[in-house]
């Protein structure tokens, strides 16, 4: 990711909910006078209530009932065309994530024919471009065909993406994970306060261990011992390139999320903080959730977070499955060439 930092001096403070925020940058400001991280493209001037407005987009996410099993047994393989369908128009994770929010609820809530739930998640990938992305990168019907590949008329993605509005009462300005965990990492979720995981005494027992395997070896134990010294002169404090491993964390997880399914009805308030805690403790930081990061989210607690760890370390032990290869346990691509019935 390697954003640049940003470097903003934070002189300027306002108060929002009892809490002080950068006027400049809108980065929050502890009490405890703990520093946040940030990078510089989620730097945004504090003129409203960030606390009020995280609260506002909690309270805008979709309602999703109980998936149908035929779906539930295709969703994977579905996200994964969506996913490579958004990365070849070139669309943002939050387009994406916000399409796969619209799918979910109109099956859930529509029954629809599990031949035509790729015409339903390309159309709800369009959707979700024309609410979020700029003009010139909506990726229309005559557009959307070509890149999908998708043996439908244009009339057949007309059709779904009247029903899916009409299903959505017109509304389209829905939040969905990955809005809900940008909104925190613009108010700061690393400090320069943060300790790793690994104590310095642990780090010393490893050194020391090498040393004596190298006893034959002079000239590298000096250059090895100097080297040493060096580390240990520096502040204990976390690199500020954690930052960007706790942002590439946070985007993994809500991923793993978004393909898991089984998070569609939790709270989206502990939802979030369990991510976000999930994210920092995979990036190494002593504490998941510091105390003047938990103050700030107002005290929600982090309960899914040891059921988002352990279903990321299986994940991450599982080998990764390829985009387009979701085959196995999806309909035959080529059977739709031949299907005959139309949306009615």
């Amino acid at each position: 990711m390697d954003h640049q930092q940003n470097q903003c001096q934070h002189i300027d403070l306002i108060p929002f909910n009892n809490k002080f925020f950068c006027k400049q940058c809108g980065i929050h400001m502890p009490e405890d006078g703990s520093i946040g991280i940030k990078a510089q493209n989620f730097s945004f001037p504090g003129y409203l209530n960030p606390i009020q407005n995280l609260k506002k987009q909690w309270n805008r996410a979709v309602p999703i009932g109980a998936l149908p099993g035929e779906y539930q047994k295709q969703r994977l393989s579905l996200i994964d065309y969506m996913i490579e369908w958004s990365e070849k128009l070139k669309l943002s994770m939050n387009s994406l994530f916000l399409a796969v929010q619209f799918l979910d609820y109109f099956v859930s809530q529509k029954k629809v024919d599990p031949v035509q739930y790729r015409l339903y998640g390309s159309t709800c990938l369009m959707l979700a471009a024309k609410s979020i992305e700029l003009d010139e990168r909506i990726p229309f019907i005559s557009k959307l065909r070509r890149y999908t590949y998708l043996p439908y008329a244009t009339l057949d993605f007309r059709r779904c993406e009247c029903q899916i509005i009409k299903q959505l009462n017109w509304n389209l300005q829905c939040t969905t994970l990955i809005d809900w965990a940008e909104a925190v990492i613009s108010l700061g979720i690393v400090y320069e306060q943060d300790e790793l995981s690994q104590s310095e005494n642990i780090l010393k027992e490893k050194s020391t261990n090498i040393l004596q395997q190298q006893n034959n070896q002079q000239i590298k134990q000096d250059i090895f011992k100097e080297h040493l010294d060096n580390v240990f002169k520096q502040p204990i404090g976390v690199p500020k390139q954690i930052n960007d491993k706790v942002q590439e964390q946070l985007i993994k997880l809500c991923v793993s999320v978004l393909k898991d399914g089984t998070f569609l009805d939790k709270d989206p308030a502990e939802l979030t903080v369990s991510v976000i805690g999930c994210a920092r403790k995979a990036s190494g930081l002593k504490n998941s959730i510091p105390k003047c990061l938990f103050e700030l989210l107002e005290n929600v607690e982090p309960k899914f977070q040891e059921s988002l760890t352990d279903h990321f370390i299986k994940q991450v032990k599982q080998p990764t499955s390829v985009l387009g290869r979701a085959f196995t346990t999806d309909l035959d691509f080529f059977s739709l060439q031949n299907y005959k019935h139309r949306i009615v």
